[in-house]
């Protein structure tokens, strides 16, 4: 049986990125044997599929920097894979690296139309493909539960302000207590402060709270994922590219928009 590395930002606390390792195990179990790879370690094996947002340098230019080399050390030894991945380069050394690096790279494919025409612009060809954290079996809730408030650090004060007056005048009129729900352990708390917190400590566990909330408000991308497959009506707070890419692709298929934070009226959204 083949081996297939799976390599991603694993092991760190968040959620998001333990939802794709347990999606992607998930699917190609019958394939071949799947280990996991995290950084700062380089992986290594006959095929290796790289997950998540390896190709972005919003939060760090050492982030990009790291996976570039990554990516090289994986296509040196074996057949590479990006699959289903983020992409959001900024810089120009990004954009310069890419095409050099990614030209020698198996298949790749991009979880939105965002991803895929930045990728185009830099010369490089990819497939379009669901974020595979949306596979993932949707629990039975009874959305009778808390109003879930999730927010992260990087959002500008003024927006984490209105989420939590949104939060609390829509846990007031729905007669529910308002809770944060940390995502990513060691960051979202900061953002979440004053509030009474739930850290999920699995994905089962936070598909559990999300799937038993009333309603959902918040920036993480695999938290509004996980309140679509649970059927949790949300509310988003986009803080990155890759949110509002995400919410382009659900509205598809809606009469209306997903309301968003800030500019979302609770009156309005409740009815």
């Amino acid at each position: 049986m083949v081996e297939i590395v799976l390599y991603g930002y694993f092991g760190k606390g968040n959620l998001g990125d333990e939802a794709l390792r347990e999606a992607w195990s998930r699917a190609l179990a019958e394939v071949g044997q799947v280990v996991a790879f995290a950084p700062p370690r380089l992986p290594h094996g006959e095929t290796v599929i790289f997950t998540g947002e390896p190709l972005q340098d919003r939060t760090s230019r050492r982030s990009l920097l790291f996976y570039a080399a990554a990516i090289k050390a994986a296509v040196g030894r074996g057949k590479t894979v990006l699959g289903a991945v983020g992409v959001d380069v900024r810089s120009l050394l990004g954009r310069w690296i890419l095409p050099r690096i990614l030209c020698d790279v198996d298949y790749i494919s991009v979880r939105d139309p965002l991803s895929r025409e930045g990728l185009r612009l830099l010369g490089v060809d990819a497939r379009e493909a669901r974020d595979v954290a949306l596979s993932l079996d949707p629990p039975t809730g009874t959305h009778r539960g808390p109003v879930l408030l999730n927010l992260t650090p990087s959002l500008p004060p003024e927006a984490r302000a209105a989420a939590l007056d949104f939060a609390r005048e829509a846990a007031t009129r729905l007669g529910r207590p308002l809770k944060g729900l940390v995502m990513a352990r060691g960051e979202d708390e900061q953002a979440l402060v004053g509030l009474e917190l739930i850290a999920p400590r699995t994905v089962d566990e936070a598909r559990e709270v999300i799937g038993g909330a009333t309603l959902a408000v918040g920036a993480r991308l695999h938290f509004l994922e996980f309140a679509l497959i649970c059927g949790t009506p949300f509310v988003a707070v986009p803080y990155a590219p890759k949110v509002n890419a995400f919410l382009a692709l659900v509205e598809r298929d809606l009469p209306h928009g997903i309301p968003r934070i800030p500019g979302a009226s609770v009156r309005d959204t409740l009815e």
